[in-house]
């Protein structure tokens, strides 16, 4: 047990933020970025692009399934620096290094698709160690309702920074004028490792200014250790942490198909192959993340959670039929029209869809209360092992979804002719406005119907799952702020010193 301290909640709140700005340029670029490597630098056929697929997703499967055995290990650990930090630790450095062999090795065909499976296994089970770990501090850090909204609004907002950093850096670093080394086959390995560098950087900050309060620590010290059936009793008989957890797994699957590489790739075909109008593009993205992470504590205090979701729902739905409607109705010919258009429906979105995820993060760290209260304990490690299992199996449903678009609407051989110009350029073979050009013809070539299908796909897919999320959300949570209190009032006089 560490020794008694005086906690700072600001500074704690601060310390404890900041430490996910780079996990999120990380995550960011892990979920959004590297299927896009692998589509514009690997020549690929077609069986060798399901395969990976088949990789990717069978490995983020794999990684669901020990998310909550992981959160039992967390849970059980007894050191110096407490349950979570040493996990932090070890996850962050053995993620770094497999993430960055996935870009540094450089293999092709088959033999890439070998070293893709060895290194992102490693990944997905490593990087589970530190996200397990670090969201499994954030309830152990406060109990207060107001703290604790107070808290996920700024781990969100810096998650957010981070996710803009990579919306905003990788994409005019990786195509373009301002590509690194002049080709996106030399600077996707640069960005990746320095992207490691820095996630290890402010996770530091996490480690050494973050601290658990001492009543907190104590008990976690007095809990009895989690044998393998625990593990699994303990989440099964959480009913609450189970249906808000199927309500953000519907929430991240269907935000993630909008934020995957076929946005990317519906933006190549509508603005050109310009690195440069991606941020642009996901500025509208990041703006709404923003605003809403900022207004949270306020709106929940305001309107209550349930409310709030509400009203974010309805105005990511107007978000999406907006993008929708004026990306038919348009002209492809109005590109500026289109373009505004695009990031004014990605900021609707991005509110709505960001309102509903914190309101989320918020009651899944509610439940380790509710958990407290129905068992007498709150083992927040393994409470907290559900949301990035829920987390990887969305993840595994978008990249099968994804892909099964990607191939349905036959934007493999357009990738594939892309990564053939990039390596070429790579290697000195063709110029860079050469290469430019050659993308420029390639893809002005693809059918309108095509693209028209994409965006359909795009705003759809999303609209429809998240709206699905919210209602199992609104009828089956039912830990309000009135019942969290009343909860909590009457576990502590349960666990009140009898007078003699």
């Amino acid at each position: 047990m560490q020794p008694s301290r005086t906690i700072n909640p600001q500074r704690n709140r601060l310390n404890y933020s900041l430490g996910t700005i780079g996990r999120d340029v990380f995550y960011t670029f892990y979920i959004s970025y590297l299927l896009t490597f692998i589509m514009f630098t690997k020549h690929l056929d077609a069986g060798q692009f399901m395969a990976v697929t088949g990789v990717m997703v069978a490995c983020r499967a794999f990684d669901a399934i020990i998310d909550p055995f992981i959160g039992g290990l967390i849970e059980n650990t007894r050191s110096r620096w407490g349950r979570f930090k040493p996990w932090i630790v070890i996850g962050m450095v053995l993620a770094s290094l497999a993430f960055s062999a996935i870009f540094l090795i450089p293999v092709d065909g088959w033999n890439f698709i070998i070293v893709l499976g060895i290194a992102n296994i490693a990944l997905s089970a490593t990087y589970s160690l530190n996200d397990i770990a670090y969201w499994g501090m954030m309830p152990a850090l406060t109990t207060d309702q107001t703290e604790r909204t107070k808290l996920t609004a700024l781990a969100a907002f810096c998650g957010s920074v981070g996710s803009a950093l990579a919306y905003v850096l990788i994409p005019p670093l990786t195509n373009g004028k301002m590509t690194l080394g002049g080709s996106a086959v030399v600077a996707y390995p640069i960005l990746a490792v320095a992207t490691c560098v820095l996630m290890m950087g402010t996770q530091v900050i996490t480690l050494l200014g973050a601290h658990e309060p001492p009543e907190i620590e104590s008990a976690a010290e007095r809990a009895p250790r989690l044998k393998l059936g625990d593990i699994i009793r303990v989440v099964v008989k959480n009913d609450q942490l189970l249906w808000s957890s199927l309500s953000i797994f519907l929430q991240s699957f269907g935000a993630s198909v909008f934020t995957s590489s076929l946005s990317v790739i519906y933006t190549y075909l509508r603005f050109g192959y310009n690195g440069v109008l991606i941020p642009l593009v996901s500025f509208g993205t990041a703006a709404g993340g923003v605003v809403a992470n900022i207004f949270l504590p306020q709106l929940h205090k305001k309107f209550g959670r349930k409310k709030c979701t509400a009203y974010g729902i309805v105005i990511m739905i107007v978000g999406y039929v907006f993008i929708l409607v004026t990306g038919l109705l348009i002209p492809p010919s109005s590109q500026t029209a289109m373009f505004i258009c695009f990031a004014a429906g990605q900021i609707l979105t991005a509110f709505g869809t960001n309102l509903f995820y914190l309101t989320l993060l918020v009651s899944i760290a509610n439940t380790v209360e509710y958990n407290e209260y129905k068992t007498g304990n709150r083992q927040e490690g393994l409470i907290y092992s559900v949301r990035p299992f829920v987390l990887q199996m969305s993840s595994s449903f978008t990249l099968a979804v994804v892909s099964a678009i990607f191939l349905l609407l036959g934007m493999q051989n357009v990738t594939d002719q892309i990564s053939l110009f990039e390596n070429e350029e790579a290697q000195k073979l063709i110029t860079e406005d050469t290469k430019l050009q050659q993308i420029s013809d390639l893809l002005a070539g693809v059918n309108e119907g095509r693209i028209l299908w994409l965006l359909i796909a795009l705003t759809v897919i999303p609209a429809l799952l998240i709206t699905i999320g919210y209602l199992i959300y609104r009828k089956k949570y039912f830990l309000d702020e009135e019942y969290y209190d009343a909860m909590r009032a009457e576990t502590a006089a349960r666990n009140a010193p009898v007078q003699e």
